[in-house]
């Protein structure tokens, strides 16, 4: 294959499924990020706007995705870097923070649908906070979307608990009573990631996206899943960030 390299920066059409995996990640997160705009949008539609907390959470968490969406469309030129993930913005952050936001942000979408959180044990972490959230959102929305209506969802957060070789590390699973996942699907969470680091694309996208996310961060993602007996999916996380790089 002639591999010269073209005038404009862009690497040759060996990045085209490249650029593909770009724009669908890309895509996917700005629906994500709309949706989550709308639905805390509508509080005031919804006779809530005489509590000011909720007013002020509202307005903040529709900040917070707009400033993701304007960092995604950034990735949309051509001339964006060539590995269109962007760094990790490491910070201190509490877990059970972010999936509270996770499971608030949800709530707003299926109102009638319940999910209950449990914590057990402080669970601080170094990680990026936005790229953590959206990546639970990911989690807990497959969850949603592939369980009936009405079925109960559980989020819980436990740490610090000591892994192998006494290293400290957080854990947050999703569990549904749903009808269970496909191996396709157990494969996207699990399975380790190609030398390329690429995404797998089409449905299902959000769960490679966790995967990903999981794995920058230096964790691990495992399941646990039976036909008709529902899923849970666990992710574990060191306390202190091992990747900061693309």
């Amino acid at each position: 294959m002639n591999m010269k390299r073209r005038g404009d920066g862009q690497r040759p059409e060996e990045d085209a499924y490249e650029r593909q995996q770009r724009l669908e990640v890309i895509l996917h997160e700005l629906r994500t990020s709309l949706t989550t705009i709308r639905g805390w949008a509508e509080l005031p539609l919804q006779g809530l706007s005489d509590d000011p907390e909720l007013m002020v959470r509202a307005l903040r968490r529709i900040q917070d995705e707009a400033d993701h969406m304007h960092e995604a469309v950034q990735q949309v030129s051509p001339r964006a870097d060539a590995s269109w993930v962007r760094p990790l913005d490491a910070e201190p952050v509490d877990l059970r923070d972010v999936a509270d936001e996770a499971v608030a942000d949800l709530g707003l979408l299926d109102p009638e649908r319940p999910i209950a959180r449990e914590n057990s044990g402080r669970a601080t972490l170094v990680a990026d906070n936005r790229m953590l959230r959206h990546a639970i959102r990911n989690l807990l929305g497959n969850a949603l979307r592939h369980t009936p209506a009405g079925s109960p969802v559980t989020v819980a957060v436990r740490g610090p608990v000591a892994g192998s070789g006494g290293q400290q590390h957080v854990e947050l699973s999703v569990s549904d009573q749903g009808p269970g996942m496909s191996p396709r699907d157990i494969a996207r969470l699990t399975s380790p990631r190609s030398a390329d680091g690429r995404i797998e694309l089409g449905g299902g996208l959000g769960l490679s996206i966790v995967r990903r996310v999981v794995e920058r961060h230096g964790g691990e993602v495992s399941v646990r899943s039976a036909p008709d007996r529902g899923t849970t999916v666990t992710v574990t996380l060191p306390t202190v960030s091992v990747s900061s790089g693309n």
